[in-house]
């Protein structure tokens, strides 16, 4: 679970700011709660709102940015992708700062680093597994370039073979790169959960994202189909359900631009292999060998019943924007039933109409099995403002001020009345956060001038 996100001096934040999942007293849909032992309970959503251009996105690119670093790591030869803050001369020339708290596998870790476009600056991972609070490694650069990185008892006593393992890998981390990342790449076991959290558990879904296992998904599991066509007909799409149609791989009638060579390659793929493919038309495919050695090409047609009788299988592409990306979505519900994850999903309502974002947001908070499973998003969706769906701490808002910092905060802050229409207070300016129109006659006016 994410228990709070720090950002500083990163696109638009130019001050340090934090998303923090941690529950308030708040009493209203306790179901919402992940129940965290003796501690604070967690929520297990967040809906980020502001004007276009307020930061809103670039909260979700600076956990990207974080999770890449640490999973990907860079080249040696590589600049570090961070952009800072541009509107101030000193925010441009100074590093920027990630911290991320998580709660996995019983062990609450606090991770962050330092780093400008040549360096880490500085980096340190600290866990609490019972009560106490130990230190695994803190990094600090040196002028030279050089990291001097210490480690807690808890990671490497001192004196020890595993020591001076660990010293030996600090001695070999380039300075644009994470200690984490070397750590991860030599199979330390003391950070392979840490890792594996930023790895599978925290999922990114951008406005474009699709969904790239959701025709294998669809053939192989059949709870999978059965759920995704039940969704989609209760939403009002047309669609009555899914169905997978399997094709002999023809690649000159699908796809006849492909080069030789990787039609080659396609038809040598390994069992347990699968390539999605796509073509200009908007057409998706799934290439695998099944288990008997029969190589197939998969796709999915939405069915839509007649009134006459019967029904008729049209391809996916055929569907409404909204309903392809409702599909998208429906992943992260089902996932979450059975395994640890955290979605953060960026304008849930790109091309989908407002009661379906609900719709899908509503499931997933009524849905109990989800257990320690988040979703947080980013929306200009005002009618996901209501009370009756979402705690004030789960509420947030993005605002930029006149030197064009993003700051963020949450409608917990504020004393509402509880009879107040959020969406309507939200739009009204009551919590700020929304875009500031301009002279519309002068647009006019310059318009009939041409």
């Amino acid at each position: 679970m994410l228990v709070q996100f720090t950002v500083k001096n990163f696109l638009s934040f130019k001050e340090e700011s934090s998303l923090n999942l941690l529950a308030t007293s708040d009493a209203k849909h306790p179901l919402h709660l992940i129940p965290n032992k003796k501690k604070k309970s967690i929520l297990r959503t967040a809906a980020v709102y502001g004007a276009n251009g307020s930061g809103k996105s670039n909260l979700v690119k600076a956990i990207a940015f974080a999770k890449s670093f640490i999973v990907d790591g860079t080249r040696p030869d590589q600049r570090i992708p961070v952009t800072p803050f541009k509107l101030n001369e000193e925010s441009r020339k100074s590093p920027s700062r990630f911290e991320f708290v998580i709660n996995y596998q019983d062990t609450i870790y606090t991770y962050g680093f330092v780093v400008n476009e040549s360096e880490v600056k500085e980096e340190w991972l600290f866990a609490i597994r019972n009560v106490q609070e130990v230190r695994l490694f803190e990094r600090i650069a040196r002028s030279n370039g050089k990291a001097r990185i210490e480690f807690g008892p808890s990671l490497a006593k001192k004196k020890t073979k595993k020591h001076q393992f660990l010293s030996f890998i600090a001695e070999g981390t380039r300075p644009n790169e994470l200690f984490l990342h070397e750590l991860y790449q030599k199979n330390v076991k003391d950070v392979l959960p840490l890792i594996n959290w930023f790895r599978a558990v925290l999922v990114i879904i951008d406005p474009e994202s699709a969904y790239r296992d959701l025709i294998f998904d669809a053939y192989t599991n059949e709870n999978f189909i059965q759920f995704m066509g039940i969704f989609l007909k209760n939403a009002d799409t047309g669609i009555d359900s899914i169905v997978t149609e399997k094709i002999d791989p023809d690649f000159d009638k699908y796809f006849p631009e492909m080069p030789e060579k990787l039609k080659n390659d396609l038809l040598n793929i390994k069992p347990n292999v699968r390539v999605m493919l796509s073509t200009p038309e908007g057409r998706r495919y799934t290439l695998m060998r099944e288990e008997n050695g029969e190589i197939v090409l998969l796709w999915l047609k939405a069915r839509h019943k007649l009134k006459t009788g019967g029904h008729v299988d049209m391809e996916i592409k055929y569907e409404s924007d909204g309903t392809r990306r409702l599909m998208d979505l429906l992943p992260a519900l089902l996932h979450s039933k059975s395994e640890e994850r955290v979605y953060i999903i960026d304008e849930i309502d790109r091309s989908m109409h407002p009661l379906l974002s609900r719709m899908f947001l509503q499931a997933y908070l009524d849905d109990q099995k989800c257990g320690r499973g988040q979703i947080i998003i980013t929306t200009h969706e005002s009618n996901l403002l209501d009370r009756e769906l979402l705690r004030r701490d789960e509420i947030w808002f993005t605002e930029k001020d006149e030197e064009g910092s993003t700051h963020l905060y949450s409608l917990s802050e504020y004393k509402v009345r509880p009879d107040l229409k959020l969406g309507k207070g939200y739009l009204d300016g009551r919590f700020g956060a929304i875009p500031f129109l301009g002279d519309f006659e002068k647009l006019q006016y310059c318009l009939k001038d041409r």
